[in-house]
């Protein structure tokens, strides 16, 4: 009991720390797990699975597991962020953790800061990137291998074509995003078709 104490002591003292050294609030809102939504001043904590919550004068913290996604305009860099919770399951346990979503479509392109990132700030090189295809969570440097190949088979010769005719090589991060991008399109293309 008396470590559980402690436990729950460092975890209150840490959690404290967080809120001390991040000036970086942000108006938004949190949607739990349960659909319900708050509004209010936000602290995205994604490298700790935790989103910080205030309102009134009271705070929270939410983790991964409670959360669905988070939605906030960021002003220093000029655009809507969203972050959404994602549960892995490994086979012998599961955790969610909280990605920030770069890409949103059919396949999305996911991102999560690295342990030991450089900078403070959003450095594109500071983060390693995702892909979301069916559910499943592949890293971005094994688009060419897991899931290029599920995006030729369920399109017709126009991704193809964009490839060759963009000069593409799909091994390359920035060229896998393009494509994702354009299947995205494509996609969009054919949802009224598919309606009727």
């Amino acid at each position: 009991m008396k470590m559980k104490s402690i436990f729950f002591g460092l975890l209150f003292v840490n959690f404290q720390a967080l809120y001390a050294q991040h000036e970086g609030w942000f108006e938004g809102s949190l949607v739990l797990s349960t659909c319900e939504v708050l509004v209010g001043e936000i602290l995205p904590q994604a490298e700790h699975d935790v989103v910080l919550f205030e309102k009134d004068n009271s705070r929270m913290v939410y983790p991964a597991h409670k959360i669905r996604s988070v939605y906030f305009y960021d002003r220093k860099k000029n655009i809507n962020r969203k972050f959404i919770s994602v549960k892995n399951d490994d086979g012998v346990r599961s955790s969610h953790h909280l990605y920030e979503v770069v890409i949103t479509g059919t396949v999305d392109v996911l991102r999560r800061k690295k342990q030991l990132a450089f900078s403070g700030q959003t450095e594109p090189l500071d983060f390693n990137y995702f892909v979301r295809c069916n559910n499943e969570l592949t890293p971005l440097k094994k688009f060419r291998r897991k899931v290029y190949p599920q995006l030729r088979s369920r399109s017709d010769a126009r991704l193809e074509n964009f490839v060759a005719s963009k000069k593409l090589r799909i091994n390359t991060p920035d060229n896998a995003i393009r494509i994702i991008e354009y299947y995205n399109t494509l996609v969009k293309m054919e949802e009224p078709i598919a309606r009727y």
